[in-house]
């Protein structure tokens, strides 16, 4: 995972939500059906978020206890919580989970929690089938971490995500609603190729490759081998952020539809070696880059997963 607020703990919130669905349990129910009353609703609807550090969070109330979900377009179910703050009915192991670290935690599979809060009047009376863990190291991040707030919420939508007014808006009604009133700046295709939450682009770096996966959960990162890396270091592709000690910087990333944009601070130094996310969700290139805040705070983007299209709109 790359540059989170304790990247060696968590390594990607990919790794961070992924690595519980990954819990290899015949018993688990699919992502679908986990949480399954827990859905938008509405043609379009807009939902505030709040920063911390890198992290976009919707402040929630579930059960009475408040708190934040993380706003994680790298998690696959709608709802998943961090079970130390709640009193939760007993539920029934369904597997573990690995955080980078190497730590390993219970995933728990239970019943129901009870109301369930979020902005903008959008309340849940009861939400049933959902996953729980011990979620203590993301209270590092915000001692209020209730959980995440997942891909399966918004199935169906595209998602436009404004840093700049803290906001993600969801729409029904397809580029003629959420493009109306923008400037765009470019439209780059993407596949999914095992997960439908993870979009997969590809990139240039100077002139090489990288397959490139889109997380709000996390800031950036480069994994490659120490060969390319020394390469692209050597050409001034990647250059070490002032007064970031380990941090670096990108001159560029180029895409095939679209600008050439410089990246700042993505990563707290580049990886040598394979991304451990990479096989779940279907990469297969040696040389892979996570794009996150750094790259997403640049604009206004609009995730359109219906049509597969990622939109970069002028702030």
């Amino acid at each position: 995972m790359l540059r989170t607020a304790f990247a060696a703990a968590i390594a990607l919130t990919l790794a961070s939500t992924l690595a519980a669905p990954a819990a290899r349990a015949q018993e688990a129910p699919s992502r679908a059906a986990v949480a399954p009353e827990f859905r938008l609703k509405g043609d379009t609807v807009s939902i505030p978020f709040v920063m911390v550090r890198e992290f976009p969070f919707v402040e929630v109330q579930i059960n009475g206890v408040k708190g934040k979900l993380m706003f994680d377009t790298g998690a696959s179910e709608a709802l998943a919580l961090n079970q130390n703050p709640f009193k939760l009915p007993e539920g029934r192991a369904i597997g573990r989970g690995n955080f980078a670290s190497g730590q390993s935690y219970d995933v728990i599979l239970r019943p129901s929690v009870d109301d369930v809060r979020l902005p903008g009047g959008l309340s849940y009376d009861r939400v049933t089938t959902f996953r729980s863990q011990d979620a203590a190291q993301l209270e590092r991040i915000t001692p209020d971490f209730l959980g995440w707030l997942g891909y399966q919420f918004w199935d169906g939508y595209a998602v436009k995500v404004d840093y700049k007014a803290s906001k993600a808006t969801f729409y029904k009604g397809g580029p003629k609603a959420f493009l109306k009133g923008e400037t765009v700046i470019a439209a780059i295709p993407f596949e999914t190729p095992k997960l439908p939450n993870n979009p997969v682009l590809t990139a240039k770096i100077g002139d090489t490759d990288f397959e490139t996966v889109l997380d709000t959960g996390q800031y950036g990162n480069l994994f490659a081998d120490k060969a390319t890396l020394e390469q692209l270091t050597a050409a001034g592709a990647i250059t070490p952020t002032p007064g970031e000690k380990g941090a670096i910087d990108l001159k560029a990333a180029q895409f095939a539809k679209g600008p050439a944009i410089p990246l700042a601070k993505i990563g707290s130094h580049p990886i040598e070696g394979a991304a451990p996310f990479a096989k779940a969700i279907g990469l297969t290139s040696p040389r892979i880059m996570t794009l996150g805040y750094a790259f997403l705070r640049q604009y206004k983007t609009v995730w359109d997963y219906p049509n597969k299209t990622l939109y970069l709109l002028k702030r």
